[in-house]
């Protein structure tokens, strides 16, 4: 993206010949002027997006074994305690 030079008169006459006040016309020409001086740079970029999805994805599959881990524990201890009852009740 190549940058450049905004020419404010130019602007301003332009938006003048567009039915502007010259107050209004210089306030958009400053806000526009304005406009091309923020700092981008903390924007996040795809590459950025792309890292934290894969972080994500990561995490998730982290979160499943360990939802799986249990399911699996808990059934283990569910048959314990009902082959228990049973040899209890016999």
């Amino acid at each position: 993206m190549s940058v450049t030079a905004l020419d404010t008169h130019e602007v301003v006459k332009t938006l003048r010949a567009a039915g502007f006040s010259e107050e209004q016309a210089e306030d958009v020409t400053r806000v526009v002027r304005d406009s091309q001086n923020i700092d981008l740079s903390g924007l996040a970029t795809k590459a950025d997006l792309a890292e934290a999805v894969a972080k994500m994805d990561a995490k998730l599959a982290e979160t499943k074994v360990d939802i799986i881990k249990w399911v699996v524990g808990f059934g283990i201890a569910q048959t314990g305690f009902i082959l228990a009852v049973v040899r209890f009740m016999h």
